[in-house]
């Protein structure tokens, strides 16, 4: 999906260009790579974050082995908030869980509640945890609120839960109102869940408004990747 925001890669980074990474100014680094308790893994030796007087970057992931310590330390050099590992994750588990983090961070999901959905994508989910501020948003959602739609066949209709999540840019008490017909109920933000029954007509149109997640069945998916016919 199409971000809205500048984006950089960098590969097989030196010390000295990891360092000058997370000394810059950034919203948000994805790391995917070796770490140690004693530093990040580089082509010519290792950066400790301990080490770093101040890091500039604001949110951070780091998807790799037992981040948790130089996450801490980016937490204490200056980085308001980010998500670490507690041990040793798969590599194939590490990238379902980086996959949806990613899409959830880009549709507005605050750190921690990215990773409550992100983390049952896969076993080694409880591996991961979020240091800092867990409220911490990188981007905006679409209509101002990130919001899961909780999907459940019922017969030749459709349960949907619709949940609402607060982030740093709208805090709790925020409204949103579903733009479903003959809906006037605002849902509040960390509120109960406002529960519909749909018909499959009405539930593509509503799920098609916006490009933001659906669980059904137990997974996480999103408008794009379901085929409403089959459902």
């Amino acid at each position: 999906a199409e971000l809205p925001f500048e984006v950089s890669m960098h590969h097989d980074l030196t010390v000295a260009e990891l360092e000058s990474i997370l000394t810059s100014s950034t919203d948000f680094v994805h790391y995917i790579g070796h770490i140690e308790a004693d530093g990040f893994e580089c082509t010519d030796g290792k950066l400790d974050g301990g080490e770093l007087e101040s890091v500039g970057v604001g949110a951070f992931f780091l998807n790799g082995c037992t981040s948790y310590e130089q996450g801490m330390a980016l937490v204490e050099a200056g980085a308001i908030g980010g998500v670490v590992t507690l041990s040793d994750v798969i590599n194939s588990g590490a990238l379902r869980i980086g996959r949806a983090m990613a899409r959830l961070l880009n549709s507005g999901f605050p750190l921690g509640a990215a990773l409550e959905l992100a983390r049952k994508e896969s076993v080694v989910g409880g591996q991961y945890i979020v240091v800092g501020d867990s409220g911490l948003a990188v981007a905006q959602a679409q209509n101002g609120t990130p919001n899961l739609c909780e999907v459940e066949p019922i017969g030749d209709s459709f349960r949907l839960n619709f949940k609402t999540y607060p982030t740093s840019h709208s805090g709790l008490g925020g409204t949103v109102l579903p733009y479903i017909e003959g809906n006037d109920r605002y849902s509040l933000s960390s509120g109960v869940p406002q529960t519909f029954e749909l018909t499959q007509d009405e539930l593509e149109r509503f799920l098609l408004l916006e490009n933001a997640p659906i669980r059904i069945e137990g997974r996480l998916c999103w408008p794009g990747q379901l085929n409403f016919d089959e459902l």
